[in-house]
């Protein structure tokens, strides 16, 4: 229990003092190719999900890591294949009813973690398990997590998330896509 909460702040103050300290000092948060500056923008997912990317900071404190900040909205019964991160995730409800299915590793549920709740964590830890989570609830996990996720409700989901992500891996893995730098015979 005691490690959720460290790890729920950890990802909370890396997130936030990468964001400070990326203002601060313009070139700690600089980046070969910087994009224009814009909207924020909603890109389809996958068929009825939606993605706003509102962060991509490099982090100060996790050489090589890069927090990520995100809001994802689930049309009704609107589902992603199963696949993994490079790093860890937390993700909390904002609204529906957000089904998460483990595939293979161990992820931790926090109920009424958006109240402030450290615990009890739910453990999910047997491969086929689906929980659902309700407004204020959240998910912990890490990179040897395979898992998928749709939108539970009869009405749209959404979900935050912060992700502290290796830097220069892709964001969502599939689970049938072997990562290799040598090619298979």
């Amino acid at each position: 229990m005691r490690r959720i909460s460290i790890l729920v702040s950890l990802i909370i103050v890396v997130l936030a003092g990468s964001l400070l300290f990326s203002r601060i000092t313009p070139e700690s948060g600089a980046q070969e190719a910087t994009p224009a500056a814009g909207p924020i923008r909603a890109t389809e997912l996958a068929p009825g999900i939606a993605i706003e990317l509102f962060a991509a900071v490099p982090s100060a404190r996790a050489p090589g890591q890069t927090v990520y900040l995100a809001r994802l909205t689930f049309q009704p019964g609107a589902e992603i294949i199963p696949h993994s991160h490079p790093g860890t995730s937390v993700i909390g409800v904002a609204s529906g009813s957000f089904g998460w299915t483990l595939m293979e590793g161990s992820a931790q549920v926090i109920r009424g973690a958006a109240a402030g709740a450290t615990g009890p964590a739910e453990m999910v830890t047997e491969p086929g398990t689906e929980v659902i989570l309700e407004p204020g609830d959240a998910i912990v996990y890490e990179d040897d997590v395979v898992h998928a996720a749709r939108g539970a409700g009869d009405e749209e989901t959404v979900i935050l998330v912060t992700q502290v992500l290796t830097t220069g891996e892709p964001r969502l893995i599939p689970a049938d896509m072997v990562m290799s730098a040598t090619p298979a015979p």
